[in-house]
């Protein structure tokens, strides 16, 4: 072991800091000095009362569920290096850093994060040009948290072995506002003891972590949550169409379910903006919600299950994507039903 490691830990174990470790703080007093009008960062207020330095994070995927993420582990106090392919200027205002690439996140960081949209997304974060795989990933660990395909993961987890690293199988139930509360269920497998060493970092972005058991078993876990999710909005786009047929006014006969015995967190978020084309604030958009359905309709082939309900809503989620509304938030859904039942779309622009 290098000695000035060694000289590292020894300092740590005993309470005292290092040179290096003393100039930033010194540093870090000087600057906040020179700028009094400025309020200090919560990294520059452990270094001069003498706190510990938490763990630099990478996070990869700084979308509607990303960017909630990364402000929670910046509120906990780590570093939090960050890298998406747009804009990523509302997270450096979070006070997190950017980095040019994957690769260059996982140089910095033990324990890297991944919340991205696709499976072409995934493999060019691990086996791409600058992708995670092309590097040296010894002692590192890749929390995958997206919803993709289990082969996917399970070579794009493979790659990660081959370099010493490991990756974790992961995936996230909940809403945008959810993941900001730390209320979202973080669902996770694969390897248990770096499940343990990750497990501190997870709870600074959630109060609900379960681990599912070995690698595959939270992506299965979170396809049965989205079959419940696809389901509830279908038969909630349903209702709506066949009150409206029937002659009620929708919304207050929303407003009256919402204690119902038939309610759900999703007809909460979702149902009054079903009924008024509330569709371009996207939480979760239709061509997300729709790749799952579709994943689960080709898991449940392979085990040869029958899935009468969902494959029956997933034509009209897919009638949803083909008349335009791939990218809305899928409360548009309500779209394929209400043209279905001959009834008008609510605030139609799209299509």
């Amino acid at each position: 072991m290098p000695a000035e490691l060694t000289t590292t830990r020894r300092l740590a174990r005993t309470g005292r800091i290092g040179p290096a470790r003393r100039a930033r703080r010194k540093a870090a007093a000087r600057h906040a000095r020179c700028a009094p009008d400025r309020p200090t960062t919560r990294r520059e207020r452990q270094f001069m009362q003498g706190g510990n330095d938490m763990s630099t994070v990478g996070l990869i995927g700084l979308g509607n569920m990303g960017k909630p993420m990364a402000k929670n582990l910046i509120d906990a106090g780590h570093d939090v290096l960050g890298f998406r392919r747009g804009d990523p200027s509302e997270f450096t205002a979070l006070g997190g850093r950017f980095a040019a690439s994957p690769r260059a996140i996982s140089e910095e960081s033990d324990i890297v994060l991944c919340c991205i949209p696709g499976d072409d997304a995934l493999s060019e974060v691990i086996s791409g040009s600058t992708g995670i795989a092309g590097g040296d990933c010894s002692g590192k660990i890749v929390v995958e948290l997206s919803t993709l395909s289990g082969d996917l993961k399970t070579r794009e987890a493979k790659a990660i072995a081959e370099k010493g690293g490991i990756m974790l199988d992961g995936a996230i139930s909940g809403l945008p506002p959810m993941v900001a509360a730390k209320k979202a269920i973080f669902l996770l497998s694969g390897d248990e003891p770096a499940y343990e060493k990750a497990k501190p970092v997870l709870e600074a972005v959630t109060d609900h972590l379960f681990f599912m058991g070995e690698f595959g078993a939270a992506m299965k876990a979170k396809l049965c949550a989205n079959m419940m999710v696809a389901a509830n909005l279908a038969a909630t786009a349903e209702m709506l169409a066949f009150a409206d047929r029937m002659g009620l006014d929708q919304l207050t006969l929303i407003e009256a379910l919402k204690a119902s015995a038939g309610t759900s967190l999703q007809f909460q978020a979702r149902a009054a903006r079903m009924a008024t084309g509330d569709w371009d604030q996207v939480l979760g958009s239709t061509a997300m919600l729709t790749k799952d359905v579709h994943l689960i309709e080709t898991m449940a082939a392979d085990l040869d299950c029958p899935m009468p309900v969902l494959s029956s809503a997933a034509r009209l989620y897919d009638r949803a994507m083909e008349t335009g509304y791939d990218k809305t938030d899928v409360a548009s859904v309500y779209a394929a039903f209400a043209e279905a039942a001959g009834l008008p779309v609510p605030n139609k622009t799209q299509g």
